[in-house]
C-alpha cells in the first residue's frame, strides 16, 4: 500500500505530456483534477474493486485493467456519498475533472461527487456528440422522431459499445416509447463486449419476460399494517404488479400516471399491487403517506435477492407485470399508453 502511494506521488511530480500522451490499450490510467476543499482519499469503484488514492496538489491517479468496458464511480470519506453520475471505464488513458463538496438533502449531510468532464475514451466522444444534438434539437416539434434517428445512428456506428445500449435503455422508460422501433435498434447491437446482465435486462424490457404466457408464482407479503396480502386473493381480476422503492426516482415519477389509470379502470375489475424493495420500513411508510396510493401496498426488504424478485426477473426498478383474471402473466413493463390500450380493449 505504501509503495503504491509513493508511486502515485512520483507520477504527479514527473508528469509530462510525453509520459501521459500514450494510449494504454492493455490497461487504463485515470488522471484526475480535483476541485473543492477536500484533501483526503478518493476511491474509484468498478466491478467490485475499490481502489484508493490520496489527493495531492488537487490531483489523483489510478491504474487498472477491465476485461470489458464498464462503469466506474468515485466516493470520498467515510460518510454516504451521492454520485451524480458514473463514467465509462475503458482500457485507455483517461483525463477527468471532478468537484467534491458537502450537500444537505432532507436534513442529511452527504459527500457529493460531481464529474465535470471526461476525455480519452470512446464513450466521451459519443456522449459529447449526443449531448450536443440533444441541446440543439430537444425542443423541436418532431423531437421523438429525431431522437430515435440519432440513437439509431449511434447504435449503427458503435454497435458494440455499452453507451449505445445505455441510450436504448433510456428510451425504454419513455411512456410513449415506440416498441417496434426499439426492437429494430436492439437487433443492431453487438453484445459480445457488453455486460451480460445489463443486456438481458434490456432484452426483457423490449421483447418481454420469459414468464409471459405462464402462470404467475403466488406469494404473500406484509402491508403497511403488517397484514399479510396473498396474491391468490386477486383471482378473478386483472392485476398489475408494480415493483418500486421509495429511493427510486423514476418509480415515484410514474405514480401519478398509474393513479389516473387506476381511477379509470378500478370499477372495471382492475387491481394493483405495488411491491416495495425498500430496506427501511420507515422510509417506505413515509413514501406511502406522501404518494397516497389507493391500492394494496406490500414490502419485500430482501430487495433484489428475494426469491420473488428472482422469479420475476427483476434486475432494476421500476418494473411491472400484468396478470389476467386466471393468474396468467400477460405482459411486463408495458408503458402507460400500452396499459391503457390493453385495459380499454379487454376490461368491460
Amino acid at each position: 500500500m505504501k509503495n503504491n502511494i509513493i508511486f502515485k506521488i512520483l507520477i504527479f511530480l514527473l508528469f509530462s505530456s510525453t509520459l501521459f500522451g500514450q494510449s494504454k490499450n492493455d490497461h487504463f490510467a485515470v488522471k484526475g483534477i480535483v476541485h473543492g476543499n477536500y484533501d483526503g482519499y478518493v476511491y474509484l469503484q468498478y466491478n467490485g474493486v475499490k481502489d484508493s488514492c490520496q489527493i495531492i496538489n488537487n490531483k489523483i491517479y489510478f491504474e487498472g485493467k477491465v476485461p470489458l468496458i464498464t462503469t466506474g464511480s468515485f466516493v470520498i470519506g467515510k460518510g454516504p456519498t451521492i454520485m451524480t453520475q458514473d463514467f465509462y471505464l475503458e482500457n485507455e488513458y483517461i483525463e477527468i475533472e471532478i468537484t467534491l463538496s458537502k450537500k444537505t438533502v432532507n436534513k442529511n449531510n452527504y459527500d457529493w461527487v460531481y464529474i465535470n468532464s471526461v476525455s480519452g475514451t470512446k464513450a466521451s466522444l459519443i456522449e459529447k456528440d449526443y449531448l450536443s444534438f440533444q441541446d440543439k434539437h430537444q425542443k423541436d416539434k418532431n423531437w421523438q422522431q429525431e431522437h430515435y434517428d440519432k440513437i439509431d445512428a449511434i447504435i449503427s456506428k458503435y454497435p458494440d459499445h455499452p453507451y449505445s445500449s445505455g441510450l436504448l435503455h433510456l428510451l425504454v422508460w419513455d411512456s410513449v416509447a415506440n416498441k417496434s422501433r426499439l426492437k429494430q435498434m436492439y437487433t443492431k447491437l453487438d453484445f459480445k463486449t457488453q455486460d451480460p446482465e445489463s443486456s438481458l435486462l434490456l432484452k426483457k424490457h423490449i421483447f418481454g419476460s420469459s414468464k409471459i404466457g405462464k402462470s404467475m408464482m403466488n406469494f404473500e407479503l406484509p402491508n403497511q399494517k403488517n397484514v399479510i396480502v396473498k396474491t391468490n386473493q386477486f383471482r378473478g381480476s386483472v392485476l398489475l404488479i408494480d415493483f418500486w422503492a421509495s429511493w427510486c426516482a423514476p418509480c415515484r415519477k410514474q405514480i401519478p400516471e398509474i393513479k389516473k389509470l387506476y381511477e379509470k379502470y378500478k370499477n372495471k375489475n382492475l387491481k394493483i399491487l405495488t411491491i416495495s424493495l425498500d430496506k427501511s420500513q420507515e422510509k417506505w411508510i413515509s413514501a406511502l403517506e406522501k404518494e397516497n396510493m389507493p391500492w394494496d401496498n406490500v414490502i419485500d426488504n430482501r430487495e433484489f435477492l428475494s426469491p420473488i424478485t428472482r422469479e420475476y426477473e427483476i434486475f432494476s426498478i421500476p418494473s411491472s407485470y400484468l396478470i389476467d383474471d386466471k393468474g396468467i402473466i400477460i405482459a411486463n413493463d408495458l408503458t402507460i399508453l400500452e396499459l391503457d390500450e390493453y385495459l380499454n380493449k379487454n376490461l368491460k
